[in-house]
Parts: structure tokens; sequence; C-alpha cells
């Protein structure tokens, strides 16, 4: 039965290898402008920061969608996505926090090295921020016309602090716990207390 089992889950792999061969082959063509104030405009945020963690997105189920046509199982986006956690020291262009993350492309993305500081051109995608290939990305000690263009910037805002939502959860707990206090209370004054 193990060696049936084996054969069955090495046909799986074969299959998910060669139906997703095609979809592994990059092709990155960028089509923006290549000066600093040009990509300035393009982006939504501009900012300067160090990467402090790198991690692929989503979970591993989520990696793949099962369909009831052939090749029956694809890749999603997410599989080919990572996202860079920076510790934000300037901006030049929108509001962002301190510590931010940037989803990237794995395939035609910008490889972001934990500990590198580097110069991020990103656009607002899905709630978060995108950033890619084709983006004007760089090492910071090699931005020296990025810098030279946008001057000084300013400090990111600072994170917000998880204190206020733990407030307002302890809040809606005590009122919960008072109400069923009451409820309680207010059983006992109708119908007493039984003894057996």
């Amino acid at each position: 039965m193990s060696k049936r089992v084996a054969k069955i889950f090495g046909l799986i792999a074969v299959w998910i290898g060669l139906s997703q061969s095609a979809a592994l082959a990059c092709t990155c063509d960028c089509i923006l402008p290549a000066s600093p104030k040009e990509h300035f405009r393009v982006a939504d945020i501009v900012f300067a920061g160090k990467v402090i963690a790198e991690s692929k997105v989503g979970w591993w189920p989520g990696w793949f969608n099962f369909k009831w046509s052939p090749p029956f199982i694809e890749r999603t986006d997410a599989f080919y996505q990572s996202c860079a956690v920076f510790d934000v020291t300037t901006v030049w262009k929108g509001d962002i926090f301190a510590k931010t993350s940037v989803v990237n492309e794995r395939c035609c993305g910008y490889r972001f090295l934990p500990g590198g500081e580097y110069i991020v051109y990103a656009q607002r995608f899905e709630g978060g921020l995108r950033t890619g290939l084709c983006f004007r990305n760089n090492n910071l000690s090699a931005a020296g016309e990025d810098l030279a263009a946008f001057g000084a910037g300013k400090p990111p805002a600072p994170n917000p602090s998880p204190h206020g939502a733990y407030i307002g959860m302890l809040i809606a707990i005590l009122m919960l716990l008072s109400l069923l206090g009451w409820a309680a209370l207010q059983a006992r004054r109708k119908y007493g207390v039984q003894k057996s």
C-alpha cells in the first residue's frame, strides 16, 4: 500500500512541476520613466529605510489554487510574492509609519536583503504597499541622484500604540460582565433561590 501511495504522490509532484514550468519563466518589461522626479510622480510612497525582515507572503495553502479542469493545480500570485518590513528613516512622499511592510513580487521584484538600507518607490495596492523591479528602488548608498533630487525629506509617523485597542477590548469585556451580572441578579430577584 505504501508503494502505491508513494507512486501517486510522485505523479502529483511531476504533474505540478510540468504544469507550472511555463509559469516559472519571468519576463519583466518596464516602460516607466527613468528620472528620479518622474518615478517620484508615479509612485504613491517614496521613503528610505532599513530592512529588518523579509519573508514570503501568506501561508502555504494559499499558494495554490485547485481547479476541476487541467492543470488542476495552479500557483497563486501569493506564491511569487515576498514581504519586506522596513524601519523607515526618511519619507519624501506619502504618509507611512516608522515600521512599514512592502509586498514585492519575487519574479519581477527587487530583492531586499535584511540589514540593507534602500530607497523605495511603492504604490498603494489592496490596502498595503507594493513595489517591483520596474520601480527605481536602489541601495541607499547608490541613490545619490535620488537624494539630491528630493532633498532632506521628513521623518515617518510614529507607530500607533497597541494600548488603545487593548483598552477598548477591556471596556467591552467589563461591560459584558456587568450586563451578565445584572441579568443574573434580576433572575435571582424574580425567581428566588432554589434549595434542593
